[in-house]
């Protein structure tokens, strides 16, 4: 019983970023300053990058085909992850433009219900 309290309590922290309506690091990643935006776009592909997994539950979620969800799925997590892992080598250089999935950040797209093409 004991164990599985304290799994729980882990599972709620983990899960607590997922209930914040807006990210942080997308709106920092869109500043004019520098450090702002260069922290943000690290923060954004960092979550990207650890979140792009989820697309394979979401996808079939929101789409009518539940198969056109698990495919859409699958080429989301590694356009999501892709474009986490361009984003935290090129945090340094905010001005490079890498390709964002929709939306932008991982945390918003538990607020959003369409799907992205």
């Amino acid at each position: 019983m004991k164990k599985a309290m304290v799994l729980l309590l882990i599972m709620m922290i983990a899960c607590s970023p997922m209930s914040f309506a807006m990210c942080p690091f997308c709106q920092k990643a869109q500043s004019d300053k520098y450090a702002e935006s260069a922290f943000g776009k690290l923060g954004r592909g960092l979550t990207n990058t650890a979140f792009g997994w989820f697309e394979l539950f979401r996808q079939p979620a929101i789409n009518e085909n539940a198969w056109e969800g698990v495919g859409r799925g699958v080429v989301h997590a590694f356009g999501r992850t892709g474009s986490g892992i361009l984003e935290v080598a090129t945090f340094l250089i905010p001005q490079a433009e890498i390709p964002l999935p929709d939306p932008a950040c991982a945390m918003d797209m538990f607020h959003k219900s369409s799907a992205s093409a």
